[in-house]
C-alpha cells in the first residue's frame, strides 16, 4: 500500500528546508529532498502528467530513491517503517493545483516568510545571488534565476506564489495548510505540534530533540539548517521601503498570516 504523500512548497530561501528537515527528524518519516529537481526524478511529472497513477507511481520512486542529492545529509536513524512520505520543493509552483486535486496527495504545506526576508535571504545566498549581480535588476523579476517556467525568485514571482498558495488554500482548505515562517520561528515546538497533529504524524520526543537543536545552534552557512540568528538587512533602502509598503504584497502577507499554522 502506498505511503500518503506529504509535499512542501515555498519560494527559494521561505524555510522549506528547515521545515523538511523537522518532518525528517521524526521516526515516522521518508523524507525526499527537491526531487523534482535531481536527475534521478527530473521531468517526472511533465513525462507522465500529473494524475493517480503518476503521483503513486512518484511515491514508490521516492521510497526507492538512491541519490545523495535526494536524501540528504541530516538522516536520523529510522528504525520504524515510514507511515508517511514527505517531500519539499522550491521550484514548480505550477504542478500546485494538479497535485493538490489528486486524493494521493495528503497535504500541500506551503510555507511563506515576508518579501523582505525572502529578497533579503537570496541577496545574501552566495550560491544564489552570484558576485557582480546588481540586486536593483534582479529584485522583481530575477531575470538572471528564472530561466524557465519552473523556477520562482524575485517579488514580482513570491506574489504569483503567494497568490496561487492562497487560492488552493480557499479551495482546499482541508488539504492545504499554510505555514508562517515567522510564527514556526517564534514558537517552533507549538507550531510543529500542530501541523503534525493535522498531518497524522506523532510529535515524538526526537522531533522536539531536533526542534531544539536547530534553534538553538547556529552556523554560518546560509543553507544550514541550524540557525538561531536572523539575517541582517543589507538591502537597498529603496527596495527595502518598496517591499515594506506595496499594497499588493503586505495583503497578501497578511492573509496568508490570518489562515496559518
Amino acid at each position: 500500500m502506498a505511503l500518503p504523500q506529504i509535499a512542501i512548497f515555498g519560494c527559494p530561501r521561505s524555510g522549506t528546508s528547515w521545515l523538511g528537515q523537522l518532518f525528517n527528524a521524526s521516526e515516522h518519516v521518508a523524507y525526499r529532498y527537491q526531487p523534482l529537481f535531481s536527475f534521478e526524478f527530473k521531468d517526472w511529472f511533465g513525462r507522465r502528467g500529473v494524475d493517480a497513477s503518476s503521483l503513486e507511481a512518484f511515491g514508490r520512486a521516492l521510497l526507492d530513491a538512491k541519490s545523495a542529492f535526494v536524501l540528504q545529509d541530516l538522516r536520523p536513524e529510522k528504525v520504524l517503517p515510514a507511515t508517511h512520505l514527505v517531500w519539499k520543493e522550491v521550484r514548480y509552483h505550477h504542478l500546485m493545483p494538479s497535485l493538490v486535486a489528486e486524493p494521493g496527495l495528503q497535504h500541500l504545506i506551503y510555507i511563506h516568510r515576508p518579501a523582505l526576508d525572502v529578497i533579503n535571504s537570496w541577496y545574501q545566498a552566495p550560491k544564489e545571488f552570484r558576485e557582480g549581480q546588481d540586486i536593483r535588476a534582479e529584485y522583481l523579476n530575477a531575470p538572471s534565476k528564472n530561466t524557465d517556467s519552473s523556477e520562482w525568485n524575485g517579488y514580482s514571482r513570491w506574489k504569483d506564489s503567494m497568490a496561487l498558495a492562497l487560492r488552493l488554500r480557499s479551495q482546499h482548505p482541508e488539504k492545504v495548510v499554510l505555514v508562517s515562517y515567522d510564527r514556526l520561528r517564534s514558537d517552533p515546538e507549538s507550531c510543529l505540534e500542530q501541523l503534525f497533529e493535522c498531518t497524522g504524524i506523532p510529535f515524538t520526543e526526537q522531533v522536539r530533540t531536533f526542534v531544539a537543536a536547530s534553534t538553538t545552534r547556529h552556523e554560518p552557512d546560509a543553507y544550514s539548517v541550524f540557525r538561531n540568528e536572523r539575517t541582517p538587512l543589507t538591502l537597498p533602502d529603496d527596495i527595502i521601503d518598496h517591499l515594506r509598503t506595496d499594497e499588493e504584497g503586505v495583503r497578501l502577507s497578511a492573509t496568508a498570516e490570518s489562515l496559518s499554522i
